[in-house]
């Protein structure tokens, strides 16, 4: 119950609603090409499931390439603000 509490914490200080996906990322950091997959995003934010068990730290800065559902490219530059165990 405690974990649950604490998403919703986290949840409550979002500045923009996150919208569900599962959408292949590359998160390029320190130099090296890592796939990666999107599990959520918003306008300020990407969740990212770290499925090469990567290890990113806080304030890490990296660049995000990825595709909309429409076919659009993206490409941003961010920095990890919180990691979790899967992400």
């Amino acid at each position: 119950m405690k974990k649950q509490e604490q998403a919703g914490d986290i949840s409550e200080k979002r500045r923009h609603e996150r919208q569900k996906t599962s959408v292949p990322v590359e998160v390029v950091s320190n130099g090296e090409l890592h796939k990666e997959r999107a599990k959520d995003v918003s306008f300020s934010g990407i969740y990212i499931r770290n499925t090469q068990l990567t290890q990113y730290e806080v304030n890490q800065q990296v660049v995000l390439a990825f595709e909309s559902r429409d076919g659009q490219p993206y490409t941003i530059e961010g920095r990890i603000v919180r990691t979790d165990e899967n992400g």
